[in-house]
């Protein structure tokens, strides 16, 4: 028996509509689909949820037939699950955590200070390591709850998950603890949207011009030097590559390059305003 979470809400019996998208007490579950199916679907199913993200593979995909009987599986239910299939690469963490995102932003789950708002549930057992340590990222930055599901050893033959006819593997469902990240602030923000729209690369001279530095006033209403103007540059640069790490620069002062790193790009789509990865594709399979 699996242990229900602690926003488990018990829903009528009947064949009423799964909640709305953006509906604050709507239940929401993503999991990733792998070599698993009772792992996906069991806590989906005994918390009756009123949606399910499945998220697999872009094109061809070993692991098809487990992802078809998580479906057939789920629209079996004695209740409505509006249950979505999601494709992007499992194995891209810029992806993956892209699609994360969207799902959470369409949800209206995004805002962890939120009131009265039932958080999104985020299977991080199942899938590729990839696509758990998204997940666990979506869960620490949005208004999400990881869980772990414990399998019997049962569960393989060998080497080889089974897909089994019962309902008899799972042991348990375990909260994984999260803790929030701190964002950066905007003015730090900005800086990287700015490398991204220009290639991930930008002299010094460039990069203040592109973040406004170049439009700075004095007191007395003359424009500040160029001295000044890098020196403000630089209060930005040096919490984002020594504290961070999301920029590095290149000797050459003044005409030294700015880059973008892949921590950079990471934290792009984590804090900025919008997706920088989205996902391959996405489909609905309805009831």
């Amino acid at each position: 028996m699996t242990t229900p979470g602690p926003n488990r809400r018990h829903r009528p019996a009947g064949r009423a509509p799964p909640l709305a998208f953006g509906d604050p007490h709507a239940r929401i579950h993503i999991a990733p689909v792998g070599f698993e199916v009772e792992r996906v679907t069991e806590p989906i199913l005994n918390e009756r949820a009123d949606r399910a993200y499945l998220l697999t593979r872009t094109g061809d995909d070993a692991a098809a037939p487990f992802l078809e009987e998580v479906v057939r599986r789920l629209r079996a239910a004695p209740y409505p699950i509006d249950v979505r299939v999601e494709r992007t690469e499992i194995w891209n963490v810029f992806g993956a955590l892209g699609l994360y995102r969207r799902i959470f932003e369409e949800e209206r789950r995004a805002d962890r200070r939120a009131g009265g708002v039932v958080p999104v549930r985020v299977n991080v057992s199942t899938g590729t390591k990839i696509t758990a340590i998204a997940g666990t990222l979506a869960c620490m930055l949005w208004r999400g709850e990881a869980y772990y599901v414990q399998v019997a050893k049962a569960w393989y033959s060998g080497l080889t998950p089974r897909i089994r006819p019962v309902n008899d593997v799972v042991r348990g469902v375990d909260p994984v603890s999260v803790y929030e990240l701190r964002a950066p602030g905007p003015e730090l923000v900005e800086v990287l949207e700015a490398l991204a729209r220009r290639g991930g690369s930008l002299r010094k001279r460039e990069l203040i011009r592109e973040i406004g530095l170049d439009r700075l006033a004095r007191a007395d209403g003359r424009p500040a030097s160029a001295q000044a103007q890098h020196s403000r540059l630089r209060t930005r640069l040096v919490p984002l590559e020594h504290r961070w790490g999301f920029v590095q620069s290149d000797p050459g002062g003044a005409r030294g390059r700015i880059r973008l790193t892949d921590q950079g790009r990471l934290a792009l789509l984590m804090f900025g305003p919008g997706l920088h990865a989205p996902p391959e594709s996405s489909e609905a399979v309805r009831k």
